[in-house]
């Protein structure tokens, strides 16, 4: 039993973090297609899923997320988490 709480309680060794005063812990909730989606991305970018989220969110402006992401907008996006969905081609 002692043995089970100290793996619980212990912390993997984080590296340093490029960004400005570092990265703390958060917690937010996902389904579990976006989170396999987010998986998948990550392993295809070799990166974890941490480092994967930090980097969307840096490169999506403001105005962009508020433009892609409001409830107006999110019928008309595609969501590539859904297997019958593919990247127009024109």
């Amino acid at each position: 039993m002692q043995a089970l709480l100290w793996a619980c309680s212990a912390s993997k060794a984080m590296p340093k973090s490029p960004y400005e005063g570092g990265k703390q812990r958060k917690h937010f909730t996902l389904s579990e297609t976006a989170f396999a989606h987010l998986s998948s991305i990550a392993a295809s970018a070799g990166l974890s899923r941490s480092e994967t989220l930090e980097r969307i969110i840096r490169s999506t402006a403001d105005w962009e997320g508020a433009a892609l992401f409001s409830d107006d907008a999110w019928p008309f996006s595609i969501d590539f988490c859904s297997s019958d969905e593919t990247v127009p081609v024109d």
